[in-house]
């Protein structure tokens, strides 16, 4: 993960309280229709640049870190690379991504718009003949392809573990790995965002992937390992703090799963807002398995072990990245580890 100016953000993390980062809708509307989604539609309007660009004025007043621009899918919206120009001003921009919809004229775009990260969302090697998934590696791969060669942002692979993907599981990772890419990796959830999935097969494979890959993070292993297992960690959400979800209508959410909470306009939310929901649970998180939140959360709920967590991960050898293929080792403030945002 590229971090802009890794300095500042340390600071505005640690000694200002800002959020780590935000997700910011773009468009309901999606190419596809994954079973395990509740984030899109097929007839939404585009939001307009005009009013996006009010919500990511107020995210830079709050010193937002990472803004991520999600869907539906987020590459449908015409002024894309505009909207990654205008957050790159003040924060760094991010982006979600089945991948479809990538072309070389557009990766130049995102070039010198400033994009510093993206996931592309893959779930198997080969098409779900169900179409509950649809973003296989078979499918995609060109794109990825085009992204190894051409793109100046970091590139990494999302992949969720879920009742349809875990035959090819293994394959899968090998596959990835194969292609030097970084591979974070989520656990299936309902619509409420707690864990959809259980058990000792489960457990295995999610072993088997901190075991036998170069993992994106290591701050949620044990916590996904206790879930799979049954149990239900105490822990403390940080969302409307350290992490915000801004949805079609500019409302700011705790996550896409407990829309209608939190419910306040973005461009009326003010770092009190954020101070005054510090200081309490949001009700919701046993049994969460949203693990990005969980990331966005653990520097203020395990300091220590989120400190051991990252130097871990910047212990290891240094990879090429997947968007360049350049040799560069992975640069990250205590608390950045929020970029895997796929739901």
């Amino acid at each position: 993960m590229r971090v802009k100016n890794p300095l500042r953000s340390i600071a505005n993390f640690v000694f200002r309280q800002a959020p780590l980062s935000a997700q910011l809708i773009v468009t309901r509307r999606c190419n596809l229709s994954c079973g395990y989604c509740t984030e899109y539609d097929r007839v939404s309007e585009m939001i307009p640049l005009a009013a996006l660009k009010e919500r990511i004025d107020a995210l830079h007043r709050l010193r937002v870190i990472n803004i991520a621009l999600l869907g539906g899918e987020p590459l449908m919206h015409p002024d894309v690379a505009e909207i990654v120009a205008y957050i790159d001003r003040k924060a760094q921009a991010s982006i979600t991504t089945n991948g479809f919809l990538i072309t070389e004229p557009l990766i130049r775009k995102l070039n010198a718009a400033g994009l510093r990260n993206m996931q592309v969302s893959i779930d198997t090697v080969k098409p779900d003949p169900s179409l509950f998934i649809q973003k296989s590696l078979k499918t995609v791969r060109p794109k990825l392809d085009l992204l190894k060669r051409i793109a100046e942002f970091d590139v990494f692979i999302n992949l969720v573990l879920c009742e349809q993907s875990k035959g090819e599981f293994k394959q899968t990772l090998r596959e990835f790995s194969d292609l030097g890419f970084a591979v974070s990796l989520d656990l299936v959830h309902d619509s409420k965002g707690h864990l959809a999935i259980g058990g000792p097969e489960y457990l295995e494979l999610w072993e088997h992937y901190y075991k036998n890959t170069r993992p994106f993070m290591y701050l949620e292993q044990d916590y996904g390992t206790r879930l799979l297992r049954g149990e239900r960690p105490a822990w403390q959400c940080r969302a409307g703090t350290r992490f915000l979800y801004v949805d079609e209508f500019g409302k700011a959410q705790f996550c896409s799963a407990q829309r209608g909470r939190l419910d306040k306009p973005i461009v009326e939310y003010t770092r009190e807002d954020a101070r005054e929901y510090s200081k309490t649970h949001r009700g919701c998180e046993s049994g969460c398995a949203m693990l990005c939140h969980y990331r966005d959360s653990a520097f203020d709920n395990q300091p220590l072990r989120t400190i051991q967590s990252v130097l871990k991960l910047l212990g290891r050898p240094a990879v090429g990245r997947g968007a360049s293929g350049h040799a560069e080792a992975a640069r990250r403030p205590p608390g950045a580890v929020a970029t895997p945002e796929a739901e």
